[in-house]
């Protein structure tokens, strides 16, 4: 105790405190919240829906190409790797050396193209983050933590439940079915027995029983929209499926960020979809944002309040250091929201704003939507709202709404440009169609609108 008491207000956390406010986290939250990248995300959910994973030393020391030797006989240099491979009996015969840093170069762009996610992760090096872009089981690691456990949190809510449970079958199947070159492009490399895991994924996600029994409930609404997600996914070709599959779970993750804040369960997305910088569009889309982020960024604090169980110790390691568990927090969902698609700019101006990346938008809209159905613009508005919280000035009462909830100004010329805007990144994703004046019908399946 008195160790705590003596921390510096906003000093390097001692380990003993970052182990407790690591508890705090995973009783509050579920996971830990890092600079988590889409893949890292994904590799943490699939590890957790497949159970199974390989080590990949040879596909690491391969796709991360290191033009000097950190020490001798280092394999991630070519030369030393060229003549191991060679007496694997991997490489076909009588293939050159500048053909062998070729292939090198082509690898490193199909299991990297994530940037930056895969780093050199066996001997001499280490890495914090190891996960591979290429959509395919046989890739799956278990060296990253970047993920903080993010994805196991996820499929554990859903694996709670029945409608979550359905979910996850038909993800396991998309998942098991993912193929295409870059799978194959690796095969190889994948040297040793696929390994079972054996991790208590309620031992790394806080009291999972407690968040589970409490956020299943919470956020059915989201997993039913991803149970229909996956049903629309399934005769898609697999890679185009798997992405989707993990932009889906990974808007359930955002929307959860935030539903489960207390007193915040009804909160709302407002997305600027004119795309005018300067509009009183922009500005609410950005305000929206801003304080979506502030309010994550105080999540722990707002938790704690409204906790009866917080260990005194642990309260007081959290309030040495709650600027900086703050600014973690912040730095976690804005990384998180632009990366899986939800906000924009992804670079350059710190100013963000809610307008989902055309891939995300298709993934959002392809979850409220029946095969084989055609659907009018309000009833789709309707189940944006109801399943993923968005508000878009597609409804007369989304105007009292947006008001009710600080976003005013907007008059009805604002909404009625924001509705045109989403009108046409629907048309142009081939999802909705406008066969007169007024009238706009939304379809998985074009043909039915014609």
């Amino acid at each position: 105790m008195s160790a705590l008491r003596n921390t510096p207000e906003g000093g390097v956390p001692s380990r003993e405190d970052r182990s407790r406010l690591s508890r705090l986290y995973r009783e509050s939250l579920g996971y830990q919240p890092m600079r988590m990248k889409p893949v890292h995300f994904a590799t943490s959910f699939l590890l957790a829906l497949v159970g199974r994973c390989h080590d990949l030393e040879w596909l690491n020391k391969t796709a991360n190409p290191k033009s000097a030797e950190k020490r001798p006989g280092d394999e991630y240099v070519a030369e030393n790797l060229f003549i191991t491979l060679q007496e694997m009996d991997v490489l076909t015969p009588g293939l050159e050396l500048a053909h062998f840093k070729l292939f090198r170069q082509h690898v490193n762009a199909a299991f990297d193209n994530d940037g930056a996610a895969m780093g050199p992760a066996f001997s001499p090096y280490s890495t914090f983050g190891c996960d591979y872009s290429t959509p395919s089981l046989n890739y799956l690691a278990n060296q990253s933590k970047n993920h903080g456990h993010a994805g196991a949190f996820v499929w554990l809510v859903l694996n709670s439940g029945q409608l979550g449970r359905d979910f996850l079958a038909l993800a396991r199947g998309i998942a098991e079915r993912a193929t295409g070159p870059a799978a194959m492009l690796g095969s190889p490399l994948i040297q040793g027995e696929e390994r079972v895991l054996d991790q208590d994924l309620t031992a790394l996600c806080g009291n999972p029983r407690t968040l589970c029994e409490k956020h299943g409930d919470l956020m059915s609404p989201q997993t039913q929209a991803l149970l229909r997600l996956a049903v629309n996914l399934k005769n898609h070709p697999t890679a185009f499926s798997l992405r989707n599959l993990v932009l889906g779970v990974g808007s359930w993750l955002l929307v959860y960020q935030l539903r489960r804040i207390p007193g915040c369960d009804q909160t709302v997305f407002f997305c600027d979809f004119a795309g005018e910088s300067g509009s009183r569009l922009r500005t609410q889309a950005a305000a929206c944002y801003s304080r979506q982020l502030g309010l994550f960024g105080r999540s722990l604090r707002l938790w704690m309040e409204a906790s009866s169980e917080v260990l005194e110790e642990d309260r007081l390691a959290f309030e040495c250091q709650e600027e900086k568990v703050s600014k973690e927090l912040e730095d976690h969902f804005r990384d998180f929201s632009v990366r899986i698609g939800w906000a924009q700019p992804r670079t350059g101006t710190p100013t963000k704003y809610f307008r989902p990346q055309p891939d995300t938008m298709r993934v959002l809209l392809m979850s409220v939507l029946e095969p084989g159905e055609v659907c009018v613009m309000d009833e789709l508005a309707t189940r944006l709202r109801s399943h993923w919280q968005l508000v878009l000035g597609l409804l007369p009462e989304d105007h009292t709404i947006l008001r009710q909830h600080g976003y005013a100004p907007l008059d009805e010329s604002d909404l009625r440009t924001n509705r045109e805007g989403f009108k046409r990144l629907a048309i142009h994703l081939g999802l909705a169609w406008e066969p007169s004046d007024g009238l706009v019908l939304f379809s998985l399946n074009p043909d039915n609108l014609l």
